[in-house]
Order: C-alpha cells, then structure tokens, then sequence
C-alpha cells in the first residue's frame, strides 16, 4: 500500500523558526493527543553497514516525560508498537503492517518478507501540525508539519541508548500538488529561511560513526588543510566528479558516504589576541568556540593551530549569541551561513583526510564557494609528520586538479574569516 502524496522538507536554524512559522499563526492547529513522534531506523540484520535503499522504520507516536537517552531507552524496554513503513528514494512511503519492537533484546529484530531487521537509531521529535486545507475534511492532505526539534540517538551493540544530539527544527509540507507546495511555502516561509539538504537526517549518525572509526591525531598536531576556489556552482553532479577524482581510496561512511549539514558563523575579534575567533551555531541553537591561531604554509598546505569543539550538536551550550560573546569579551564582525557537503576517507598509508564542499553565503549577496581538503587521523596507530601530511595532501590536490571538475579550481590561501569578517571590519 503507497500513501501518494507530494512533500517538501526544509531545515531550519531554531533563531530562525519564529520568523519562518509567521505565515502559520491564522491557520488552525490539527489536534493530536500526544507531542512527541519516535522514528526507530531498522535496516536487515545480515548487512554490516547500512543501505539506505534496505532501511526501514517503526512509526510511533506518544508523550515523553523528558527528552533523554533514560526516557527512549525505558520507552523501548516497555515496547515500542506502531507502523512499520518504506520510503521510497521518490519520497513515497509505503506501508508494511503493524509492529512491536522490545530492545535491548537481543533477539530484538523485526521480520518482513523472511529478512529480519534490527534497530539502530532513534529519532525523537516535538511536532505540531498546522491544516492549509479550505475544510476539516482535507486536513491531513494539505498540511504544514513543524518539527520544534529533533533529537537523535543511536542504539549501541551493547545495549546502550547513545545520545547523538540535536538536528534543529524542520518544515514539512504535505500537498496534492506540486504548484500546492509552492504556493503553501511562499505563504508559510516567506523569507525563505527553509535549507533542504538531502540525507541530512543521516548527519548526527555519520558523525558518531565517523569518531569511533578514525583515531584523531594528537591535540599538539596542527590542522593541517589545502582549499581550492571554485568557479560556478558546485551541485549534486560536481560533488559526484569530486569524489571520482580522488582515485582510489577508502570510504569511511557506508553509502552515501557523505554527512550533509548546515552551519551559521559568527566571526568575531578577541581585543586581546590577533586569533581569527568564530562562534560556530548549530540548526538546534547550540553555541562553539573556534579560535585559530599560528598560520604558516608548507608549500600549497595551510597549517594553523587550531582548538575547536567537535560535537556541538551534543555538546554546545544553548545561550543567546550577545551572552556567549560577553562571557569571552569577542567583537562580532561578521555573520555567514554555510552548507556543506563532507566525504571521510583514508588512503593506503592509514591517514584519514576528510573533503568538504562548501557554499557560504552571507546576508548582503556575498558568496564563497570552496573545496577543502583536511587531515583529520587515522584509521589505526600511526606517527604523524606534518611534512607527509602536507605531501598526501598535495598528491590528492593534484589528483582534483586532474579531474572532470579541474578547470573551475584554483589553489586558494583565501580563509573564510578574512573573506566574510575582514572586509567588514574595514568598512567599521
């Protein structure tokens, strides 16, 4: 059974969601008896990675006392019934029956069609459901889904529910018709503040695979990156060339081997240290410092030293931006919004490096679009030197420069901070 129906998702920074819920206040609020919708992904317990085209999800609904690893993990021992549903790479969800779900279990599985499915995360999100429907009847079929926040959590092979952190707000839109979904957007989010951003559902949990997978290199190791510019727009295609044109090697991720996110980046001025200083916010509202300091060159590589918090999402603090600034003493200069494809691999040597492709644009029509390259570990014990570093990185430039995207890169030493913070500084 298809449940057809045309969708459109957009993420949201939560500062933005007021503003981008405006267009919602004079359409009615569709009643549910509960707050909170569970998503538990399963995927075939055979396969040791999983497949997006063979993942499959239990759907429930209830109220939760607390947002927490402690209330999901009590929740799934209790049982967790609801429906078991497909979605289709067309956005078609397909229903497959009704069923009930005990974990940590370890026969907790679900069989469909003779394969068992296991659970590996759970997403916990706070909705409310606004009707654009012209009577009651159509409710369902022409609404407006706000996720106020989504929280997501991986079950671990030992029995453990893992908080991963928070993926921020959602709009979702649920019409007959694709003019209906534009004509809903353009009244809802009239500001356009809604990014869609393909799998970025995925991005928490690649995350936390990617740092039981890759062993960082020591706090003392510098940063080390190479960043080309690039001409034009960079889509779906290029981001596919790019990785085609790193040859062979490792993919850390199992498909589609990409986290996607979205960032906003406050540059700022410590009064007392020449310290290119950022205020990095996550969709959720979660606050970071970045400060990077020290930045010399070996041949086309950057190095910096760089202290930076690596798990935001879970580990920011959730504080007003003016307060996060008066507590360190910053100056805000600047602010630019990024969206950001990123590819972890390592090559035969045992190094992990990771390829970001970046759109960042700020409020007054300035854009940068770059590529980085950056060391970012290994996938066992290694010593590292800066110099064999650098040079790994040069080869894997080369082998971009190469490549079906090469004639729109150029070598860049252009950093963000100065591109996006610099020339307001001057103008101030």
């Amino acid at each position: 059974m298809s449940d057809a129906r045309i969708e459109w998702r957009g993420d949201l920074f939560a500062t933005d969601l007021s503003a981008a819920r405006a267009g919602l206040w004079r359409f009615p609020v569709i009643a549910r008896p509960w707050s909170h919708t569970i998503t538990l992904f399963l995927h075939p317990a055979h396969e040791g990675e999983i497949d997006l085209e063979t993942v499959i999800r239990l759907r429930s609904y209830c109220d939760l006392p607390t947002l927490s690893a402690d209330a999901v993990a009590n929740l799934l021992r209790k049982g967790l019934a609801g429906k078991l549903q497909r979605k289709e790479s067309s956005g078609t969800m397909r229903s497959l029956g009704d069923a009930t779900l005990c974990w940590p279990d370890r026969g907790a599985t679900v069989q469909l069609a003779g394969m068992n499915y296991r659970p590996g995360s759970v997403r916990v999100s706070e909705r409310v459901h606004y009707s654009l429907a012209a009577d009651t009847a159509s409710s369902e079929a022409e609404r407006v889904t706000v996720d106020l926040d989504r929280h997501l959590f991986r079950l671990t092979d030992d029995g453990l529910v893992r908080p991963l952190g928070q993926l921020g707000p959602r709009l979702e839109f649920k019409g007959p018709t694709q003019r209906w979904i534009e004509r809903s957007r353009e009244v809802v989010d009239a500001d356009a503040l809604a990014r869609r951003r393909p799998n970025r559902a995925l991005e928490l949990l690649f995350q936390d695979m990617l740092r039981d997978r890759v062993l960082p290199a020591p706090e003392s190791f510098p940063e080390v990156e190479l960043k080309f510019d690039v001409d034009g727009v960079v889509d779906a295609a290029a981001i596919d060339a790019v990785e085609r044109s790193l040859g062979e090697i490792r993919l850390l991720l199992p498909p589609p081997h990409r986290i996607e996110r979205m960032r906003r980046y406050h540059l700022c001025r410590d009064p007392l240290t020449s310290d290119a200083c950022t205020v990095v916010e996550t969709p959720s509202g979660r606050l970071s410092a970045k400060r990077k300091r020290n930045a010399r060159s070996l041949g086309a590589v950057l190095l910096r030293d760089t202290s930076a918090m690596h798990a935001t999402d879970r580990d920011g603090v959730a504080v007003s931006l003016g307060d996060f600034l008066r507590e360190r003493g910053w100056i805000h200069l600047a602010t630019f919004e990024k969206t950001q494809t990123k590819i972890p691999f390592s090559l035969p040597s045992g190094r992990a490096y990771l390829i970001s492709v970046d759109h960042c644009f700020a409020g007054d029509g300035r854009t940068l679009d770059q590529i980085e390259l950056e060391f970012i570990g290994s996938v066992g014990t290694l010593h590292h030197d800066a110099d064999e570093v650098a040079g790994e990185l040069e080869e894997l430039a080369r082998r971009l420069g190469s490549g079906p995207l090469g004639a729109r890169l150029a070598l860049s030493t252009r950093t963000k901070h100065g591109f996006f913070g610099d020339v307001i500084a001057l103008v101030a």
